[in-house]
Order: structure tokens, then sequence, then C-alpha cells
């Protein structure tokens, strides 16, 4: 039988094209479609339009390119236990753990930003006569929680490289990150006249909060592989229209982690799908070792068939 060529190259060309092609219109957009004192958006402006296109025409490239992605089913009647809590696994492989441990320490190292801004804000609002602003107490949670998403990245990193189900479910915890950190963009933003200059973050903590969710997923009994592909090239694409626009360190830093973690996706899912772990240790009997061929004799196996009784043989 021949083996099919994994799909990967494909996935991985594609989301960096569109990523730099959207990263580039995100920069042509920030010099020349707002204007005025505010920088107010000017409307129908051509490179916001054409960063729009560009969205729009990612979100289908991903759509072809996961209904055509091959996922292989386990043989009809073998239950496949732990199938898909290795999806996303990578046995043994010491560049695809330090890949993992790069994102996790990108969000490690966020924190310490994170809290120095959001204590400051703290400060401001504390010595503040009007009580109506940011406290930063949002920043603070994300900044402690980034800590809880990093750990969770080095325990799916170690599960990963072990070849193991147990600890994928820290997963979620990255997520539970980007809920707070979507809280305080809002919270933050909100109020700001160019609705863009924060709009591009914005949906890129959300598909990686999905993404996470679904990768999840594939360990909790929900497995959508496809749409996690999706997911990860569409964060991918948003990370980097955010990136090339304003942005804190400690925000940088959460965006390179979920950069690097969607591309570990990307980069992973597809080959794992193809040509499983499990495709190897599965044995399926030859058909001449299921059914007897006709005119041979089944030994006796000594054994009574159920509903026959077993006639004594007289002794000598």
């Amino acid at each position: 039988m021949k083996t099919q060529r994994s799909g990967r190259p494909l996935w991985l060309l594609c989301t960096l094209a569109l990523a730099l092609a959207a990263a580039a219109l995100r920069r042509w957009q920030l010099a020349t479609a707002f204007e005025g004192e505010l920088n107010l958006a000017v409307p129908m402006a051509p490179a916001s339009m054409a960063l729009g296109c560009t969205l729009v025409i990612a979100g289908a490239a991903f759509g072809l390119l996961a209904a055509g992605q091959r996922v292989v089913e386990p043989p009809r009647g073998e239950k496949r236990k732990g199938r898909w809590d290795r999806a996303l696994s990578a046995p043994g492989d010491p560049i695809a753990l330090a890949v993992m441990v790069l994102a996790a320490f990108l969000m490690l190292a966020a924190a310490p930003l994170l809290f120095q801004e959001g204590w400051g804000m703290w400060r401001t609002f504390q010595n503040s006569v009007d009580k109506t602003g940011n406290n930063g107490v949002l920043m603070l949670a994300t900044a402690a929680t980034s800590l809880v998403g990093g750990v969770g990245l080095l325990t799916v990193a170690q599960a990963s490289y072990r070849g193991r189900g147990h600890g994928k479910g820290a997963i979620v915890l990255p997520a539970v990150n980007g809920c707070l950190w979507l809280m305080e963009l809002y919270r933050g933003h909100a109020a700001d006249p160019v609705l863009w200059d924060y709009v591009p973050l914005l949906l890129a903590v959300v598909g990686s909060m999905l993404m996470y969710m679904d990768w999840g997923g594939l360990s909790s009994g929900q497995p959508r592989p496809r749409r996690t592909l999706w997911l990860a090239g569409m964060t991918a694409v948003l990370t980097a229209v955010a990136l090339a626009g304003d942005w804190q360190w400690g925000e940088a830093l959460l965006l390179l982690s979920q950069l690097v973690t969607a591309f570990v996706v990307l980069s992973r899912l597809p080959v794992n799908l193809e040509h499983p772990t499990w495709a190897a240790r599965v044995s399926i009997p030859e058909p001449e070792k299921q059914w007897l061929d006709e005119g041979e004799e089944e030994e006796p196996s000594g054994e009574t068939p159920a509903g026959e009784i077993q006639e004594e043989q007289p002794h000598e």
C-alpha cells in the first residue's frame, strides 16, 4: 500500500503566506487608513478593505484545507481507547518538545511585565480622585493566569513528549488566561474612538481561546480535529495582524506564545491524523484465520458446546 503524502507542508506554507500578507496590510492600514488628531478611521480605506478581504480569504482557504484533510479511522469493531489523546503527541521528538517549552516560557515571561503594568494601574487608581477608571485588577488577574497557563503548556509538552494522554487536559489553562485577558482588553479599550486599534488583538485572543479549548476537546471526548486545524490557522493569521500593530511587551509575549502554539498544532496534527500512532499497533486478523476453509475440520478444543451432551466413553 502506498503511503499518502502528508498535508502538513500545505498547512504551514498557506498559513505563513497569509499571516505575512495580513501583517503587511495591517502596517499599510496603520499608515494610511487613519487621520486627524484622534486618528479616526477613514471610511472605505483601501488598506482596511484589503485587510478584511484577506481575512475572509484566509477563513475560506483554511476551510477548504480542513475539508480535504485526511483522517484515518480505526478498523470497524476495534476500540482505540485514548485515540484522540495522542492526536497532538510527538513521542521522543526533542524539537517538538523544545517548541512547546518555548511557547510555555514566553507565556511565563509575560507574567512579571503584566503584573508591573497592572500594579501601576492600581496605584494610579488609588491616587486618583475619579474612581471610574481602570483599577488594574483584571490586568493583575491576567498576569496570575499567565503563570498558570505557562505551567499548563509545560505539562502538555511533557505529556506529548512521552506519548501519554494523561495531562493533556492542562491545555485549557491557557484558555483561562485568554478569557481574563479578553475582559481586560475590552475594559481598557472599549472607549477607544479607533476600533481597529484593539479589534485585531481582540480577535487574536478569541481565536487562541477557541483553539486551546478544541485542543482540550481532543482529550475530553469531543474531538473536532478539522475545526481545530481551522482555528489554529486563523489564530496564526490574526495574531500576526495583532503583532503588526501597537502593543505592550507583556501582550507581545502572550501573542508570540499563542503564535508558536498555533504552528505546533498545524505541524503536528495533520501528520497524526494521516499516520496515527495507534495504526502501527493495530493487528487485523487475516481472513484465513477468521473463518475455516471449506472442507477443513475444526480441531477439538476440549470444551463441550452449549446445548450438547457429551457421551460417556466405555472404559476398557
